[in-house]
């Protein structure tokens, strides 16, 4: 039996389920924030109108009343009494199913605004994706749910450059996707039939960016000695070391997640160790 070819939800699902990094979706946060308005209003009426009925009962002349506030018991039997409407037990279990929905959703609220926004690359991948499937099809509906006014509302579920370092990050937004426009279309081999998109494996390219790392800051401290050791003139060797810092800088700030301070103290060694290396040779000679 022949497998239908997915169409739609399905097979943009189909999408998302091969690439994390298309897992976008709208966050709604005018509505959310909305719906959290009104539902504080309607705890506070609620809030109000208990407060009343606390006092209508303390002040009236019922001795079972009276126990209200020390006794929950008490309180709770009141719905068993038929000569008597139990209106404050009531209020406070009607209170009680509003704050539970209230507090929910502010708790989905908050867990909601910790979503980052979704990588330019990655929107631009979907939007392309839907956009060539509008052009051959039929249109999403409702339509513009991942672009126009609907695009500063959007939240990532995933991001495969979550703790990446930056020359990871450029390798996946910009060189992948001009590989892929150049040369990388043309290998059927990584296109998925169902989803109908070309796959990346994100763990080689990191396997691929760490050993690039790894290469680099072996060769710029070696080529940096050698530099100084052939070049004779003070001057360019001064040169040398200026230019070794600041591509030493660049390098520590693209492919290490360091913080500022740590990379400004990982230069000020590399430049103290240039020096050294510069008055011994300046000694020696």
């Amino acid at each position: 039996m022949t497998r239908a070819q997915p169409e739609g939800y399905d097979k943009l699902a189909a999408v998302m389920a091969l690439d994390p990094g298309s897992c976008i979706f709208r966050r709604f946060a005018k509505l959310n924030a909305k719906n959290l308005l009104y539902l504080q209003a309607e705890v506070a009426y609620i809030e109000e109108d208990l407060q009343h009925i606390i006092t209508e009962d303390k002040n009236s002349a019922s001795p079972e009343k009276a126990n209200y506030p020390y006794s929950v018991w008490e309180l709770k039997e009141s719905l068993h009494q038929k000569d008597e409407y139990p209106e404050q037990w009531m209020k406070v279990l009607e209170a009680r199913k509003l704050l539970n929905e209230y507090n929910a959703a502010l708790l989905q609220q908050a867990q909601l605004l910790q979503f980052s926004k979704p990588e330019t690359a990655d929107l631009e991948v979907l939007q392309e994706w839907l956009n060539r499937e509008h052009s051959e099809k039929r249109y999403f509906s409702p339509e513009d749910q991942w672009s126009g006014e609907n695009a500063e509302d959007l939240i990532a579920l995933h991001s495969r450059h979550d703790n990446t370092d930056k020359f990871t990050r450029l390798v996946f937004t910009r060189v992948i996707p001009f590989f892929h426009r150049w040369l990388g279309y043309r290998d059927t081999s990584r296109k998925d039939i169902e989803a109908g998109v070309w796959y990346y494996n994100n763990r080689r390219i990191r396997s691929w960016t760490y050993i690039v790392s790894l290469l680099i800051s072996a060769l710029l401290p070696t080529t940096s000695v050698v530099a100084l050791y052939f070049i004779q003139q003070t001057a360019a060797k001064l040169i040398i070391i200026f230019l070794y810092n600041f591509i030493f800088v660049l390098v520590m700030g693209l492919m290490v997640k360091a913080r500022r301070v740590e990379i400004f103290a990982t230069a000020a060694a590399f430049a103290a160790i240039q020096v050294t290396i510069l008055t011994s040779g300046n000694g020696s000679s």
